[in-house]
């Protein structure tokens, strides 16, 4: 009877292990980094061309990125326009999606959401 005993502990030890150690890597995703200030998401998004454009030349263009990796290789990189006053409706985001060699394959903006009225 011991031994069965044992076992369940040894179990439910490491379960509440496992499930600590999961829940120490879970969380909120980091916001997404600020564009240069002065630049635009729209003027951002003229500035990266799909198909030529490279990690480096964005990178030097618009800076460190909030980058979302995918097992394919492909990458995702996510800059924000604050709002004006810290209004959420104002932020806007501007996204681009890298082929798994590094190259650019396209970007979207997410316009600021029209004020309620």
């Amino acid at each position: 009877m011991w031994p069965s005993r044992l076992q369940a502990l040894r179990r439910t030890s490491l379960a509440a292990a496992l499930g600590a150690i999961l829940a120490g890597c879970a969380g909120p995703a980091p916001p997404p980094s600020p564009l240069p200030q002065g630049i635009s998401p729209q003027a951002a998004q003229a500035a990266v061309v799909p198909g030529r454009s490279t990690k480096t030349d964005v990178l030097a263009a618009l800076g460190k990125a909030t980058v979302l990796t995918f097992d394919s290789g492909s990458e995702l990189w996510v800059y924000r326009k604050p709002g004006e006053g810290r209004d959420p409706r104002t932020e806007s985001e501007f996204v681009v999606l890298f082929t798994p060699n590094g190259v650019v394959k396209k970007t979207r903006v997410k316009p600021a959401y029209p004020p309620r009225e």
